[in-house]
């Protein structure tokens, strides 16, 4: 589990406080995720895929895939979207390339990088799931 750093309490008045409250950083304690809620995003990322093969709509899929990410806590921190947003670009060059099974692999890299990340901050001890 990684260490937090110690932040004291701000012996003054309120306004100063919650003004610390902006740069004091994560919270001590980790955000609770319940398998239904991970289990729902996951789903969502995967259903985005089956409308983009149907619709072939590259902006619907990134939508989509933009609503599934925010139920994943600390998914900017980790560079999430980012990661998925490299695995539907190399889904287009591969669809314009005419590789066989690109939407298939595109989904099966999306759930896997998403449950790879869920599970470094299980791991880390940010997010706890219950």
């Amino acid at each position: 589990m990684r260490t937090r750093a110690y932040r004291p309490e701000v012996p003054c008045c309120l306004e100063d406080r919650s003004l610390l409250s902006g740069v004091a950083g994560l919270s001590a304690h980790p955000v609770v995720l319940p398998y239904s809620q991970f289990n729902w995003a996951a789903g969502h990322l995967e259903d985005s895929f089956f409308l983009f093969a149907q619709y072939r709509d590259v902006s619907q899929l990134r939508d989509e895939l933009d609503d599934g990410l925010a139920m994943i806590p600390f998914e900017r921190a980790v560079g999430l979207g980012v990661s998925i947003n490299r695995i539907v670009n190399r889904m287009q060059h591969d669809l314009s390339a005419h590789v066989p099974h690109a939407i298939r692999s595109a989904r099966n890299d999306v759930i896997a990088v998403t449950r790879a990340d869920v599970a470094a901050l299980v791991r880390a001890g940010d997010v706890v799931l219950r």
